[in-house]
């Protein structure tokens, strides 16, 4: 079956096509980025398909980024989003170019303020549901996120996410049970720490493997 035939099929039957796989291109000439975007529209039509115009750009990125925007008399490159992640500029202590990332600001706060809806439904089956589930859900938020050159951003989500945990933590009832003392003591330990999960850059020959030892 054809992909035309396909979508026409869906339409007649009320069904929802899902939106396909979000997509990040990098080329090292700006006329092949152009060309690539021109195709690729092109393709997509012949199956009544489209790419979304307000997620989809042609940026200047890389190494040579910032020298040529200064020749432009640009600001300075620009930043995109692509799966929950803010990339930019970076440099390295070396100043050498590397891609930043940080978590968008936009879904932290989102998370955080979901965080606090949900904390604030459990508070009723104590606090051993409540450091639970904070404990799972600050796992699997490193795991997604702790990606390298985002340690500061998993860090300030853990940090505010300990505050929403230690605020309903004193809700459960009108008299405050757990000071900053108490809670460094018996409830912050089991919290799991900022760590990078997905090491994004390459390693250097001359570094061991994680767990192996010099010989």
């Amino acid at each position: 079956m054809s992909g035309d035939v396909h979508v026409r099929i869906c339409e007649r039957l009320g069904v929802r096509l899902p939106r396909a796989t979000r997509l990040l291109a990098c080329f090292t000439q700006e006329d092949d980025a152009r060309r690539f975007l021109t195709e690729l529209t092109d393709r997509l039509a012949q199956f009544n398909l489209a790419v979304e115009p307000t997620k989809t750009r042609l940026l200047r990125f890389g190494d040579q980024a910032r020298a040529q925007c200064k020749h432009d008399e640009c600001r300075r490159p620009p930043t995109f989003i692509f799966l929950g992640l803010t990339h930019f500029d970076g440099r390295s202590r070396r100043d050498r170019f590397v891609v930043g990332r940080k978590t968008q600001r936009e879904r932290l706060c989102k998370k955080l303020r979901a965080l606090n809806v949900r904390l604030s439904d459990l508070r009723t089956h104590g606090g051993k549901a409540l450091l639970e589930y904070v404990v799972r859900h600050l796992q699997g938020h490193i795991q997604y996120y702790g990606v390298s050159g985002n340690f500061r951003s998993v860090q300030r989500y853990l940090h505010f996410a300990r505050r929403l945990l230690f605020k309903w933590l004193n809700r459960r009832s009108q008299r405050r049970s757990v000071t900053w003392a108490r809670f460094h003591r018996g409830v912050d330990p089991p919290l799991p720490r900022v760590r990078i999960v997905h090491s994004l850059y390459s390693t250097p020959p001359w570094k061991t493997q994680t767990g192996s030892r010099m010989v």
